[in-house]
């Protein structure tokens, strides 16, 4: 017997919500279409639904997105990195506790080994009469920084995976999807490992446009672009008799701006937007003149400086995208500015290292770089210019001449504890080579250099002078 069904499937979202309104328009109607004619279907999301770099998200502690996802009416989701690097372990836990849409992870756990929360490591659901289709998802584990910023444990992708596998055909699944926050890549070489165990990977992370499926290994391979932009179709007919699947098509339906609104999720961004605004009118600290991307960049370096009780700070250009008005400075006027979502962290620097960052931060061809890693927002920012606190120099002519450190000349033998943001950890990341060789000491495990920055405006009593 054949049974033919259709999977829908999103993902990357980053809380692009004016999208959001159409796409979701677009995937309800197109769900009442396959049941009017009687048809099975899956709706599925790759992960990066939520995105703490946007203020709705942020004010709403990302609760917002979890109504959006069940109002949609998603069966599973993966877990993306953006609903794990942007957040602490209890808010982790507690989004996918109250999730009414499964998320499914299964490469990262707690520490003891056990399940982060609320989430699920496999998921087996009966579609229609006839069919029951495994699912199971996994995540870009960026190395060992889910272990270091949150105490979670990585496990064996692979690995995890074939049990899963085992698990679900043990259960009696028909066929299975793999709903990976990988990235493209990743999954072309995963599939390789899974040819005759999973049929199916729903793809993210990478945001790939595939208008057609691929395959790769007899594993089909499908991702649906970014950011709201497309809705992936993908349509099965599975022989029950044969146990495979003997037919595939699938393809992309492009959202626009211009398509109607989903009028449920426009209550749902209303309401949002209303808790955001109160959020974001928080005056945090005044300043009597306008402030400079510069002095704002200042600022930042004092502030983590002042965070870790360290001798220096230094904040790169980067952290912000530019300088703030006259008057109150509000929380929302910080974040529009600070829109990077980067730890802050403390650094072991010797003296030669802080001269040499000192000396480059004057050279356009190092403070041109154009970044587009992890945490940069928006994508493909320069890295700018360093901010210092407890530095001085004098500068004759573009010489550097006379560093002192809070008073003190500096010595180049001599490691300084500096506070900083992520970056500034990696040359090969922020383009300054002096800081190959530092030493971190410590990390914001719960913190964003934001939050930090935002922290020492609000401990300001007096009005805050122009630096």
């Amino acid at each position: 017997m054949k049974q033919a069904i259709t999977i829908l499937h999103t993902n990357d979202l980053h809380g692009n919500y004016e999208q959001l309104l159409r796409q979701a328009a677009y995937i309800k109607k197109r769900v009442s279409e396959l049941e009017a004619q009687k048809e099975d279907y899956l709706l599925l999301d790759g992960g990066d639904h939520l995105d703490m770099s946007i203020n709705e998200c942020l004010a709403t502690n990302g609760s917002m997105h979890l109504e959006m996802l069940e109002d949609i009416g998603y069966h599973a989701m993966s877990v993306g990195n953006n609903e794990l690097l942007r957040s602490t372990p209890e808010l982790i836990r507690r989004h996918s506790l109250e999730s009414t849409v499964p998320w499914l992870l299964l490469n990262l756990a707690e520490g003891d080994g056990s399940i982060i929360g609320g989430m699920k490591e496999s998921l087996l659901l009966n579609v229609g009469e006839h069919l029951n289709i495994g699912l199971f998802g996994a995540t870009d584990q960026f190395e060992d920084i889910y272990e270091n910023k949150h105490g979670f444990h990585n496990m064996d992708t692979l690995a995890s995976i074939k049990k899963a596998v085992e698990d679900l055909n043990d259960q009696g699944a028909d066929f299975i999807v793999f709903l990976s926050h990988m990235g493209y890549e990743a999954d072309l070489e995963l599939a390789k490992s899974l040819s005759g165990s999973v049929d199916v990977i729903v793809g993210a992370h990478s945001h790939t446009v595939l208008e057609s499926p691929i395959v790769e290994s007899d594993v089909i391979i499908v991702q649906a672009g970014s950011h709201g932009k497309y809705v992936g179709e993908l349509r099965l007919e599975y022989n029950q008799d044969d146990k495979k699947i003997e037919m595939y098509n699938g393809k992309l339906t492009e959202i626009n701006l211009d398509s109607e609104c989903d009028p449920s999720m426009t209550e749902i961004l209303e309401r949002g937007r209303k808790q955001t605004n109160e959020f974001l009118s928080e005056v945090l600290s005044t300043t009597d003149e306008p402030l400079s991307h510069e002095d704002v960049i200042k600022l930042m370096a004092d502030s983590v400086r002042e965070f870790w009780a360290a001798e220096i700070g230094i904040m790169y250009g980067g952290a912000a995208i530019g300088g703030m008005e006259k008057g109150e400075l509000t929380r929302g006027m910080v974040l529009d500015s600070c829109k990077s979502m980067h730890s802050p962290v403390l650094i072991e620097m010797k003296g030669e290292q802080i001269a040499g960052m000192i000396h480059d931060s004057f050279r356009e061809e190092v403070t041109s770089k154009k970044i587009y890693g992890n945490g940069f927002r928006p994508q493909g920012i320069t890295i700018g210019a360093l901010g210092f606190s407890g530095i001085t120099w004098e500068d004759q002519n573009g010489v550097i001449s006379d560093i002192k450190v809070n008073g003190e000349q500096l010595s180049e033998k001599r490691v300084y504890t500096v506070g900083s943001g992520t970056p500034l950890l990696y040359g090969e990341v922020c383009g300054y080579t002096s800081v190959q060789g530092c030493k971190m000491i410590d990390i914001g495990k719960t913190l964003m250099v934001k939050d930090v920055f935002m922290m020492y405006l609000k401990k300001t009593d007096e009005t805050l002078n122009k630096v």
